[in-house]
């Protein structure tokens, strides 16, 4: 039994590769049966793993018998694409290696965004897709649950995921600490760029309702007011509608500044001490840098809220090798238990071996035994089935020491030959 991840991601491949192999939903579950049909009977397992920054196949097969060169032209063919496309591009890991990166992926140490939320959820998916689809078995199942484990384990344990460290959650964060709460504040979003939308995603998503919109095209100031049922209104008006703002977001494309220290004087004369927040993550910036100087206001820009996403960033990196330590320890558990699981089957063996022997030689003693009735003959079978299992139970507890320190395979060797038993190549663990 071993367990091998072939893959790539968005460190090993540009985007226009990635998508060539990416699956869809129904995509991942026409694989998954195809690949366990193909592989039945060299007890392959199978996970598939998809997202926007990589593609993963996680097997476990027996004895190794699906190699690398196999899930690579099992991809070629099943997305139609010349292999050459994409090899060069891909990773693989067996064994302790392909465990390690599991969770290193699960613990999201191998995002974009160190320590971010999302990837796990993507595993837990992947993985209930799977075992939906009965891809996986007594291997894949105990990985993938210690995988997700693991990550909580290094979510609790280390401040990987503390500390926000995208521009949008910075600013949100910025704003909460002076309104604490959003209920009824009133959001003026200027342009309608990506930066805005993902904005006001964060605000609406903290509870803030209420946004106006002003942007240069007044149609595109309508798509967007739409989308958070908010109003949009015509770019003139801007100056106008400050006085009602709480919160301003200006992210337009202008060559000189859209709001000027001027207009925010005036807005807050009108504000009865209410407090005014600005976030200008224009480059060009869009908002005069004096307003900063007013009372009551507060201003961050672009450069403000990165050197606070940097920091945070960097904090997360500290607290990289501490997670390395904790899924090292995991990875050996692991280990452990697979090599259990090795023996098991091989333990099996030995004790259907012995106890087809007794039976063989109780069928013979049967017929000799006239006078003897059926309970007596009862004790006599459970007297043989019971040495039996004495006999077996200091070996198979041995087997398993040795299994945990690594040694599996040298003893099964030797219990073949001191038993004179297992003809075959390898024994196939009972099907799930």
């Amino acid at each position: 039994m071993s367990v091998l991840v072939v893959g790539l991601n968005h460190k090993s491949a540009p985007v226009e590769v990635r998508e060539k192999l990416a699956f869809n939903a129904s995509g991942v579950s026409a694989a998954l049966s195809q690949f366990s049909q193909k592989y039945q009977d060299k007890n392959a397992e199978i996970v598939i793993l998809s997202t926007c920054n990589r593609v993963e196949i996680y097997v476990s097969s027996q004895d190794g018998a699906v190699t690398a060169d196999d899930i690579l032209s099992f991809l070629a063919d099943f997305h139609k694409i010349e292999l050459h496309t994409f090899s060069p591009y891909m990773y693989h890991y067996k064994d302790d290696r392909a465990v390690n990166h599991l969770f290193f992926v699960t613990a999201s140490l191998d995002s974009m965004v160190l320590g971010e939320s999302q990837i796990l959820s993507q595993v837990k998916d992947a993985y209930t897709t799977a075992a939906m689809e009965e891809a996986t078995g007594k291997i894949l199942n105990q990985l993938f649950q210690q995988a997700l484990n693991v990550a909580k384990i290094v979510h609790t344990r280390t401040s990987i995921g503390k500390g926000k460290v995208s521009i949008s959650s910075v600013a949100v964060e910025f704003a909460e600490k002076i309104f604490q709460d959003f209920t009824g504040k009133i959001v003026l979003v200027v342009g309608a760029g990506e930066m805005c939308e993902l904005l006001l995603k964060h605000l609406y998503e903290e509870g803030a309702r209420t946004f106006i919109v002003a942007n240069r095209t007044f149609e595109r100031a309508q798509e967007l007011a739409s989308e958070y049922h908010g109003q949009a209104i015509k770019y003139e008006l801007l100056g106008e509608q400050l006085a009602n703002a709480d919160i301003v977001i200006s992210s337009t494309s202008a060559p000189h500044y859209v709001i000027h220290a001027e207009q925010v004087k005036d807005a807050i004369k009108h504000r009865r001490g209410n407090p005014m927040f600005l976030i200008d993550i224009a480059v060009p910036r869009d908002i005069e840098p004096e307003v900063a100087n007013i009372d009551n206001v507060y201003l961050y820009n672009i450069d403000d809220l990165q050197s606070v996403v940097s920091q945070n960033i960097d904090e997360r990196n500290k607290e990289v090798d501490n997670c390395r330590a904790l899924i090292e320890e995991e990875v050996e558990h692991f280990m452990a238990r697979l090599e259990e699981m090795k023996i098991e089957p091989a333990i099996t063996h030995l004790r259907n071996h012995f106890h087809s022997v007794g039976k063989e030689e109780l069928d013979r003693l049967r017929p000799k035994l006239k006078g003897l009735d059926n309970g007596d003959w009862e004790q006599v079978v459970y007297t043989m089935e019971r040495t039996i299992n004495k006999l077996l139970h200091h070996p198979a507890k041995v087997a398993k020491q040795e299994a945990k320190n690594g040694g599996g395979y040298r003893y099964v060797e030797t219990i073949k030959k001191l038993f004179g038993i297992f003809h075959h190549h390898h024994t196939n663990p009972p099907q799930q």
